[in-house]
């Protein structure tokens, strides 16, 4: 049985998905769902009192008040959800820009929350029950609001749902062990599998724009390893002219004299680059990494103001 718990915790750290090239060699073991373009959200439910907080356990609650108050409707005491929250385009699939946007312009009612696990219900601990029966005890609490959906798996062979998957422009998806705990950080018990390269880097810099571009050329990219951050290439296209706008905005106010990379670009990669202060994280997808450790073919999909810029690291598949 679980266990019982007098009070939740006020806070539970996530569990996170490992990145692997392959299916697993038993895929009968897994569940598979969509991998979701979205920030992950835990909710501390505590019936009417309702709190929302990043990966990190940055609090939320007052970005999303139509989230919050959906949840609160469910009146779930005793409860941490886990889960992402997105906007779907017209089609239906998850948009991270559309989510950025949603942000930005103040309009967080377009903001839905995919729950997909239950670490916590009615002050018992349910981290160490099996994936399959935290999740049968997830579907049905709900049913009551369309704002907060469950995240379904789909019964079907793991290469039809990624070819699907990949077909449709999601990101991938991610398989999960149906007996496993819910255990915090990264583990092999969840994994994800990506349709296109793409990760989190470190904002270092910006080049000046040509012709008729506005704000800013490109960004220069970095990620973190052996306790330094190193220079992994630049992103010049999937901007709209808002972002070039306001990105560039809040890249002038943190100028500084000297680059911020162990590696910094030389020579004519270096003209005209004002370099920054690496706070700002973007997501970005691309074709390939080179051998010098610099990303190919790259486009921006957004910001990401849920993940610190000293954790961003490449993502190597295990």
């Amino acid at each position: 049985m679980p266990r019982a718990s007098a009070a939740i915790p006020r806070f539970v750290a996530p569990q996170l998905a490992t990145l692997v090239d392959s299916v697993p060699a038993h895929a009968g073991d897994w569940s598979f769902e969509m991998k979701l373009d979205g920030y992950r959200i835990m909710a501390r439910c505590e019936g009417r009192a309702v709190s929302l907080f990043t990966r990190n356990a940055n609090d939320w609650t007052a970005k999303l008040p139509a989230l919050r108050d959906a949840l609160a409707r469910l009146r779930l005491p005793g409860t941490w959800l886990d889960g992402e929250i997105v906007v779907l385009r017209d089609s239906g699939v998850p948009s991270f820009q559309l989510l950025q946007n949603a942000f930005d312009q103040g309009n967080a009612a377009r903001i839905l929350y995919y729950a997909f696990d239950l670490p916590f219900h009615r002050g018992r601990d349910l981290r160490e029950r099996p994936l399959g029966e935290r999740r049968e005890r997830l579907a049905p609490l709900l049913l009551d609001d369309e704002r907060v959906r469950f995240s379904e798996d789909f019964d079907a062979p793991v290469d039809q749902l990624y070819e699907s998957a990949c077909r449709l422009q999601l990101e991938g998806l991610i398989g999960k062990r149906r007996d496993a705990p819910y255990v915090p950080g990264r583990t092999r018990s969840w994994i994800k599998l990506k349709c296109k390269a793409r990760q989190e880097f470190v904002i270092g810099g910006f080049t000046k724009p040509r012709g008729s571009r506005t704000g800013f050329g490109a960004l220069l990219l970095g990620v973190h390893e052996a306790g330094a951050l190193r220079y992994a290439g630049r992103v010049g296209t999937g901007f709209d002219e808002k972002q070039l706008e306001v990105l560039h905005r809040q890249l002038q106010a943190l100028e500084r004299e000297s680059a911020p990379f162990a590696n910094p670009p030389r020579g004519a990669e270096a003209r005209d680059v004002h370099w920054v202060e690496p706070r700002l994280v973007g997501e970005v997808e691309f074709a390939e990494w080179t051998d010098e450790g610099v990303v190919r073919h790259a486009a921006f999909r957004g910001l990401r103001k849920d993940k610190p810029a000293k954790a961003i690291r490449r993502e190597r598949a295990a």
